[in-house]
């Protein structure tokens, strides 16, 4: 009896337990898919910034093109007006239209106001 008396004296060693192995690599699965969503939200942030700044220069590029056409249409509009504000032509008009013609300096008179 001193055998069976003498192992029941011995320390049992503790079970071995395999559920925190379980859970820790359930953490780290976890936790690599939260940091695949941030980085994957990140980068569509990163993608949606980029085709914003792609729209506003398309608008832009096309803005652009509109003010060098309307300076185009002004310059000529400007070249138009002033050619038919010329005094020739007024002169022309004048004649053709209405039979006027240019006083000569002996049809001029000169009027004096006093001071």
């Amino acid at each position: 009896m001193a055998t069976w008396a003498a192992e029941a004296e011995r320390p049992q060693p503790a079970p071995v337990r395999h559920a925190p192995r379980v859970v820790q690599r359930q953490r780290r699965v976890t936790g690599g898919i939260v940091w695949i969503a941030v980085v994957a939200a990140l980068l569509a942030g990163v993608v949606a910034t980029n085709v914003a700044v792609l729209r506003l220069n398309m608008k832009l590029d096309r803005l652009g093109r509109e003010r060098s056409e309307l300076r185009a249409q002004n310059a000529a509009l400007s070249s138009e007006l002033s050619s038919q504000a010329s005094a020739p032509r007024i002169q022309g008009l004048a004649a053709k239209r209405l039979g006027l013609v240019q006083a000569t300096p002996d049809q001029t008179s000169y009027v004096t106001l006093p001071h």
